[in-house]
């Protein structure tokens, strides 16, 4: 039975490839760039650089509005004090920053006054520790006290923004062409990068921040659907994977840069700088050959060159799990792993062991499951939709990324509502992915569907290929598998049909369909 079994289950995947190597899109894109050689490298090591300056904006807020100490301004009457005492003068032990002082008015001629008796005033002028960042956003527009809620704003415009683009961009794409809007990203995002670190007043830095984001997000789309589809074969698994590493390359530049210009305008400036790199792709990429074949611009596309740190490991670890066990087994072991430390957050008691080190162990376990879900999560979305679509499904996936990264400050201020409240809201989120992930295709050994019937097909056959294999081995007599099997050839192009042929054949032989004698 053990060998019957085998043997199906090996017809099965032939099936499967040679309905791959059917595939008239597959073979004609194969035909015309190969499977992997020097052009689509070259592609995908561009593409794959375009995660830098995502990594750039995505995360340059931290060095933008880090934590930075700031003082109420001493007034003029108060010369004759040191700023040390002028601070512990004026400043309530309750407040743990000056945004309230005592009245300087009453001070000015009380100083030794008692201190119930002396009314708070608001701080007017501040002055901020200059020890670590010279210049930053908050000492810039004073985003302190009642404005320290900008500071917030600002990350969720970048992210609607990457929201927007990955919107725009993809259906821009899907209608004309990866290379175009893929440029005009590039560009906006070169320019967007300059003005934001020149502008002086903070609702234009604002404005200019969002356009900026809107490119990032329509680049990290377009990028990857562009790395998915100029390659074919055990190389749509291998590049899109690689394809995420340069974003934690892109964090220890960000952080190298940061550490050597510590005024946040000289940064924003050196990132613009970078980024003008990218102007070059107009010189060194083409529109991809897929897209061209799938809209009927055969000619073009066989005009195109024919020569044919923490999260490092997720990828890598990622990359040899996602080839041997396909797309959705890769995400749920990585979610899964993600999930069980979050619980595993929670189990842990805090400050009863040296610098929380079991719980900081667990974390750093569950954020290499997140990088290994994301790389395998937009391989698998890429292959789930549509050549015709693909731009647009990927972005409207990626879209629910930026909006947890909106909420994200929101959900961490709810320990304050309820001790670990945010771990449990994470862990339930986590478990629920799992959920959604279960009526899923698999798409590892599928050819990239080009049109939505396309897709449906080939999940449909897919599915009903695992439904013919299971009720054969519920139903079939195993005196009859080991005869029968291996005279009735099973039909490669539909596999229903074999099944149907094969109960009609145990029919004609007088076995009872309803009876499992095994």
């Amino acid at each position: 039975m053990s060998s019957t079994l085998t043997l199906y289950k090996q017809k099965n995947e032939n099936d499967d490839h040679q309905k791959s190597s059917k595939d008239p899109l597959d073979n004609i894109t194969y035909k015309i760039v190969g499977d992997f050689g020097k052009w689509q490298l070259k592609i995908a090591i561009l593409m794959a650089l375009l995660k830098l300056p995502m990594a750039w904006y995505q995360l340059n807020i931290l060095f933008l509005a880090p934590p930075q100490n700031f003082y109420c301004v001493k007034p003029k009457s108060f010369t004759q004090y040191t700023d040390d005492e002028w601070r512990e003068m004026c400043l309530p032990k309750i407040e743990e920053y000056p945004c309230l002082i005592f009245d300087p008015d009453i001070l000015s001629v009380a100083p030794n006054m008692d201190r119930a008796l002396i009314p708070l005033v608001p701080c007017k002028e501040f002055v901020y520790d200059t020890s670590v960042f010279s210049r930053t956003i908050i000492s810039d527009w004073n985003l302190v006290c009642t404005r320290h809620w900008l500071i917030h704003f600002t990350q969720a415009v970048m992210m609607w923004g990457v929201v927007c683009g990955g919107i725009f961009f993809p259906m821009w794409a899907d209608k004309y062409g990866r290379r175009s809007p893929l440029m005009a990203g590039i560009i906006i995002q070169f320019i967007a990068g300059f003005l934001t670190s020149v502008l002086r007043q903070f609702w234009a830095f604002l404005i200019s921040w969002f356009i900026l984001a809107v490119a990032v997000g329509g680049l990290g789309v377009i990028s990857f659907v562009m790395s998915i589809e100029v390659v074919s074969g055990k190389w749509r698994t291998v590049i899109p994977i690689l394809y995420q590493s340069p974003f934690g390359i892109g964090n220890t530049i960000l952080a190298g840069l940061a550490y050597f210009l510590r005024d946040w305008r000289h940064l924003e400036f050196s990132l613009g700088v970078l980024s003008s790199l990218f102007l070059l792709y107009h010189y060194l990429i083409e529109e991809s050959p897929r897209w061209l074949l799938a809209t009927g611009q055969t000619e073009k596309a066989c005009a195109i060159s024919l020569t044919g740190l923490i999260s490092l490991p997720g990828c890598l670890l990622c990359l040899l799990i996602i080839t041997k066990f396909g797309r959705k087994t890769t995400v749920c072991v990585f979610q899964m792993i993600s999930s069980i430390c979050f619980v595993l957050i929670l189990l842990i008691p805090k400050e009863m062991f040296t610098n929380d080190w079991p719980r900081l162990l667990v974390a750093g376990i569950g954020f290499a499951g997140l990088s290994g879900a994301v790389p395998a999560l937009y391989l698998y979305s890429g292959e789930l939709f549509p050549t015709l679509g693909r731009n647009v499904g990927v972005g409207g996936v990626t879209t629910f990324a930026r909006i947890a990264s909106m909420v994200a400050p929101g959900i961490v201020t709810l320990d304050e509502v309820m001790a670990d409240l945010p771990l449990i809201l994470l862990a339930i989120v986590s478990f629920c992915q799992l959920a959604l992930l279960v009526p899923l295709p698999e798409t590892k050994g599928l050819p990239l569907p080009d049109t939505l019937e396309d897709a449906e097909r080939f999940f449909f056959k897919r599915r009903i290929g695992h439904i013919v294999f299971h009720l054969l081995v519920v139903t079939t007599p195993q005196r009859w598998r080991k005869i029968e099997m291996g005279n009735i050839k099973v039909d490669q192009e539909n596999q229903t049909s074999s099944f149907l042929r094969l109960l009609r054949h145990q029919s004609l032989s007088g076995v009872p369909l309803t009876k499992n004698p095994l």
